[in-house]
């Protein structure tokens, strides 16, 4: 395409009124919201929990209305709080008239254009036989779809516009997972191949589905890959579908966007055009062409084909993959093609600052840890940074020149929680600089090119010890390993230094096979960090 397009980044799955409560409100969730992302479609939650079992050994029946907060606590609580099933049905019609109002309401005040953009969505599910799908609206006042089939879906939105986004499509079809043979892709332009429940490319469950016991195992019949092969035009999108009022979480996935512009109408145009791809958390910027159209196009026939990729990662690439009719045709391995640049040799870097570790929930009453960072190199300048977020409460960095300042937030956790929080940070320096840093009056300084050799830590000895004598009168003399101090102080991990070879590469490769039926062409990038991003696809017509 001739007219320039510039890359956005989205959240175009975030649940939000859960049970009939949404807590905090809508309107502050998205304050933080648009402090790192640029576009926004809230999932309305049309659904409801009735619950059925025993209390007390007596057979007892709770209401929709009731269950939901019941359901809500008792999924926050333990195996005491209720021993029974909950079944999902739609919410009474006097909630779900209310509280999409009310959505639509924060949506409309919300929506910034040019700065955030948001737009109204609900989670559509039917009679739950034809996979679940997000409803994406392009504006306010129209009616959420109670239709039980995917046909009536389609019908209406055909009427009033709008479209079907299929998720977590890797799970047995017919249950919470699409049937293909269904699927109108005029008005299901991409597939969210990756969110909190895991991944849908294929089943060979690398990532896989394994976050959910009740909707997995993933299984073949309604893979992303099945999809591309019956002949489907979807392209490939990945959102979060999470409870955590954490819009954009890190690791849940997150949508890119080729847009014009950051409007409604020019984003929804490259929706419908099928520029957008996904990524799992760290921001790839991916671009994909062939004879110069880009990634979602539909090209005629042609003898030849040049294939162009270009990858920025926001850390060490590891591979970029091309694909044809789901066969990889080329591989570039990325390791061991680089090297740190020499002193005199100024070029950009991506340093990832990472906070967080320490104490248990339950071990000592260390609620949160506010963090106070900053960096300063000698000569240079930092250019830019990425949220790695799982938790709100954080704040966007503030860069000048060669300085940056951080503020973080980390609270405990269980032993399986990741709680840790991080952004990358984007500077230009020669390797023969010097770079300071310093978290919470702990820190280290050292030339940018001993940064980029090996990652380092710090970590606040003297300050836990404190805190244990006088939390507990523990002076440590019963600790024959000596590392309890260790293991309950905060970390700050400070990650190798990447320079841009590492983390950018252009891939180009001509290719001729015959495609007298016609074919499609893909890519999947993976980090050293095992951070992906996969593009949607490039179709080329049959001759």
């Amino acid at each position: 395409m001739n007219t320039p397009v510039r890359l956005f980044w989205g959240d175009t799955h975030h649940n939000t009124y859960q049970h009939c409560r949404q807590d905090p409100p809508l309107d502050k969730v998205l304050d933080f919201a648009r402090t790192h992302l640029d576009f926004y479609t809230g999932a309305y939650y049309t659904a409801i929990f009735s619950e059925y079992g025993l209390r007390d050994g007596v057979a007892e029946t709770v209401s929709p209305t009731e269950a939901g907060g019941h359901a809500y606590e008792a999924s926050e609580g333990g195996p005491d709080d209720w021993r029974g099933i909950r079944v999902e049905a739609c919410k009474p019609a006097a909630d779900l008239r209310r509280e999409w109002e009310e959505f639509q309401r924060i949506v409309r005040a919300q929506n910034t254009p040019g700065d955030f953009v948001v737009f109204p969505g609900y989670e559509w599910q039917g009679n739950a036989h034809w996979g679940d799908h997000n409803v994406m609206l392009p504006r306010e006042g129209i009616p959420v779809c109670t239709v039980q089939t995917l046909p009536e879906l389609y019908a209406h939105l055909r009427e009033v516009g709008g479209l079907a986004i299929p998720h977590h499509t890797g799970y047995l079809p017919g249950m919470r997972a699409p049937r293909w043979e269904a699927c109108d892709d005029s008005l299901s332009p991409f597939a969210e191949l990756f969110s909190v429940h895991g991944c849908s490319e294929t089943d060979e469950e690398r990532p896989g589905l394994r976050r959910n016991p009740h909707m997995g195992p993933g299984v073949a019949g309604g893979t992303y890959r099945e999809a591309l092969l019956r002949g489907l035009r979807l392209g490939a999108i990945c959102s979060t579908d999470n409870w955590t009022n954490m819009p954009g979480h890190w690791g849940h996935g997150l949508m890119g966007c080729w847009a014009e512009d950051l409007t409604r109408e020019a984003l929804w145009d490259a929706f419908m055009a099928r520029r957008v791809y996904g990524v799992t958390g760290d921001r790839i910027r991916l671009r994909f062409q062939c004879n110069g159209a880009p990634m979602g196009s539909v090209l005629k026939a042609c003898p030849r084909r040049s294939l162009r990729v270009e990858v920025e990662g926001v850390d060490a690439l590891d591979r970029i993959e091309i694909l044809r009719n789901e066969q990889v045709i080329h591989t570039h391995s990325h390791q061991d093609t680089w090297r740190l640049p020499p002193e005199g040799s100024p070029t950009r870097f991506k340093l990832r600052v990472e906070v967080g570790w320490g104490p248990l929930r339950g071990e000592i009453p260390l609620p949160a840890v506010a963090w106070e960072g900053r960096l300063s190199l000698s000569a240079g300048h930092f250019l830019g940074w990425s949220p790695c977020w799982t938790r709100r409460g954080q704040s966007v960095p503030s860069l000048r020149d060669a300085e940056c300042r951080l503020e973080m937030r980390t609270e405990q956790g269980k032993a399986s929680d990741a709680t840790q929080q991080a952004v990358v940070l984007e500077f230009d320096a020669d390797p023969g600089a010097r770079l300071d840093l310093a978290f919470n009056g702990n820190g280290t300084r050292d030339s940018v090119r001993r940064f980029s050799e090996a990652s380092r830590l710090l970590w606040y000895r003297d300050r836990t010890a404190a805190l244990v004598r006088e939390l507990t009168g523990f002076d440590g003399s019963g600790d024959e390993r000596g590392d309890m101090l260790y293991h309950l102080s905060p970390k700050v991990k400070i990650h190798r230094a990447i320079p841009a070879a590492g983390y950018s590469q252009v891939v180009e490769i001509e290719d001729d096979a015959p495609l007298k039926e016609g074919g499609f062409y893909r890519i999947r990038v993976e980090q050293r960090n095992g951070q992906r991003a996969w593009s949607s696809p490039i179709w080329i017509l049959p001759f």
